[in-house]
């Protein structure tokens, strides 16, 4: 287990994820869907927790509209650039940690209101993906909602098919390891995938009640979207709209983000 932790902090330790949204630009699906999302269940009263938090994004971004924010995640670079952050705006509310999704063992049961889980999902196998659902749940307070993101095995084929071209991703290491597997065809045993009938399971099992599976990036890289005029794009986020809002077709976008309830007497 330690050694897959190191393998996932190696990822993070060039510290790019820091910049990652602003990199991608404004046309980012992932980032705009995701804030679509969220922006209903952030309130002023509302103490979130976010597993994964990276260099800090959604909680620079919430940290006007909640009462507090606590960002963990497992590399020390990011949970670094995200404090570096929040001194510079002088964030008062807004913390950030080290720490495992898997393991909020120094979190009180029904600690906060919302949860965010934002990125270890694409690092854990069903076994620990199943093991910080739990805890996701633990922490949650009653009434409390839960929000996390995971890669679908057929979004992320999807996408990459057609900017790679259908060749290069229809191969029977593909067939292996993202199909039968649930396992990127590179990075094995960094990288995991799952699918939305699968993910909601783990989750009911955890004791959360599903709300819905909403499709984040469909199909098109960044760049795509900006090659389009005004008109083209205008029509294309009309289309992205509908995608994102139909629960059919979150098993197509490359992320997507599961909404959960906390019900009172669900036992985690």
């Amino acid at each position: 287990m330690e050694d897959y932790k190191e393998k996932v902090r190696a990822v993070y330790e060039s510290g790019r994820e820091a910049s990652r949204a602003e990199e991608a630009g404004q046309y980012a699906l992932e980032f705009l869907y995701t804030k679509k999302a969220l922006d209903p269940l952030i309130r002023e009263n509302t103490d979130v927790l976010e597993l994964g938090c990276g260099g800090g994004y959604y909680g620079l971004h919430y940290a006007g509209r909640c009462k507090s924010y606590l960002g963990i995640d497992l590399s020390p670079v990011n949970v670094a650039a995200f404090r570096k952050q929040i001194d510079a705006r002088g964030l008062a509310n807004v913390r950030a940690e080290a720490g495992d999704a898997t393991d909020l063992s120094g979190i009180p049961d029904g600690a906060f209101g919302l949860v965010l889980c934002l990125g270890p999902m694409y690092h854990l196998n069903r076994e620990d993906r199943r093991m910080c659902l739990r805890e996701c749940a633990r922490v949650c307070g009653p009434d409390g909602a839960v929000a996390l993101s995971y890669i679908n095995k057929g979004g992320a084929i999807a996408k990459f098919g057609f900017a790679a071209g259908w060749d290069k991703l229809l191969t029977p290491k593909i067939d292996e390891c993202v199909l039968a597997r649930g396992t990127d065809d590179v990075r094995t045993d960094v990288f995991f995938y799952t699918m939305p009938e699968e993910i909601e399971a783990d989750a009911r099992d955890a004791g959360l009640c599903v709300l819905s599976s909403k499709g984040l990036d469909f199909l098109l890289f960044e760049r795509d979207v900006e090659r389009l005029d005004d008109g083209q794009r205008e029509v294309l986020f009309h289309y992205m709209d509908l995608l994102h809002e139909s629960p059919s077709c979150a098993g197509l976008a490359n992320h997507a983000l599961l909404l959960c309830k906390k019900t009172r007497g669900v036992s985690s």
